[in-house]
């Protein structure tokens, strides 16, 4: 598996094809920057920075991350975000411990599996699509006993 820097002046973009879930919100949000039929398959020239970091913030695996002006996107807390019928992303300086306590994975941000079939648990791997994973949540409904913020 491939990572991949991508510079300009105003932006850092990095790819790393370990973490991608192919939920393909880059291609979608943006798909003159992001097409999987060119080489190289990111383009920078094709959308001014705050565009491009817009489509980035979407990336539920955080196989794409960027720098820009030397800070990259990196939340001041965690945060672990429920994606409908898919997996948990986890975002922020997280320590992934094991059942004894020593630390799997240490990074910004990754997926965690929720169908159970993924051949890279914990993380997900898109298996969640292939097998019609659907989940029992309403966005509108928190279980009983959660508040919102």
């Amino acid at each position: 598996m491939a990572k991949r820097i991508y510079r300009n002046k105003d932006i850092t973009v990095f790819w790393d094809s370990n973490k991608c879930t192919h939920s393909a919100n880059c291609i979608r949000g943006l798909p003159q920057v992001f097409n999987v039929n060119a080489r190289p398959w990111v383009n920078l020239k094709a959308a001014d920075a705050d565009e491009i970091r817009r489509v980035i913030d979407t990336c539920p695996s955080g196989a794409l991350s960027y720098d820009r002006s030397g800070t990259r996107n990196r939340p001041g807390t965690v945060t672990i975000k429920i994606s409908r019928d898919g997996p948990y992303k986890v975002e922020g300086d997280v320590k992934l411990l094991n059942d004894t306590g020593q630390v799997i994975k240490t990074r910004h941000a990754f997926s965690l599996c929720r169908c159970g079939r993924s051949g890279k648990m914990p993380f997900c791997d898109g298996t969640h699509a292939r097998i019609g994973f659907k989940d029992n949540l309403a966005s509108d409904v928190l279980p009983r006993g959660i508040e919102p913020d």
